[in-house]
């Protein structure tokens, strides 16, 4: 039972947390037990300390195995149905164009923390993580995570400030970000990034 329903919800690469793992028909306890006996016949890999996965045989290495990102991408940002955090700081400055520096840190804003920022590491892969001012949702996340880069564009951008400006403006086109949701998330917004927003021009780009 358990192994089927691992395999219908999950697949193989996926991670797999115990403590979020519910089955309807079994209590946690036989939960735990059904994905230790996995573990022991070796349907499933033990990733790290309550983070399973359902390995691919074959290959040149044997195994598939678990890529860091995305036990990184699943417990803190995206799982396959919704949205409850974004990656900040270089690495969507990264992903913009502003630099080609990439980060020795991930830093990322979920919902699935309660502090204003503490270390992790996941794998070989330290994530700083921290909780979000306002709940973020599939609607909202890519406006936060450009708000963010805009507070840090002169910490990171290695463009000049006319081309960072120009390269922001054109994600706002991009993403058709509205004044209803920019109204939505101005909660989130510090005093230096509102004054960017104006200053450069960006506010006036987001549509009707």
């Amino acid at each position: 039972m358990l192994k089927d329903y691992l395999m219908e919800n999950f697949g193989y690469n996926e991670p797999i947390f115990l403590n979020d793992l519910s089955v309807e028909g079994l209590s946690d306890n036989a939960v735990r037990q059904g994905v230790k006996r996995l573990v022991g016949s070796g349907f499933l890999e033990r990733y790290d300390s309550g983070i399973y996965y359902i390995p691919e045989r074959g290959g040149l290495l044997g195994k598939s195995y678990l890529d860091p990102y995305l036990v990184i991408m699943r417990k803190y940002v995206q799982s396959k149905y919704e949205t409850y955090g974004y990656f900040t700081g270089i690495s969507f400055v990264n992903q913009l164009g502003l630099t080609t520096q990439m980060p020795a840190i991930l830093e990322v804003v979920t919902n699935r923390e309660s502090t204003n920022g503490r270390m992790i590491t996941v794998g070989n892969q330290k994530v700083r993580i921290k909780k979000s001012t306002v709940a973020i949702s599939d609607s909202n996340a890519d406006l936060l995570q450009l708000l963010d880069s805009i507070g840090q564009a002169e910490k990171y951008s290695e463009l000049t400030m006319e081309e960072t400006i120009d390269t922001m403006i054109s994600y706002v086109k991009q993403k058709c970000f509205t004044k209803e949701q920019l109204s939505e998330v101005s909660s989130s917004l510090t005093g230096a990034t509102a004054k960017k927003l104006i200053e450069w021009g960006i506010i006036y780009e987001f549509a009707s």
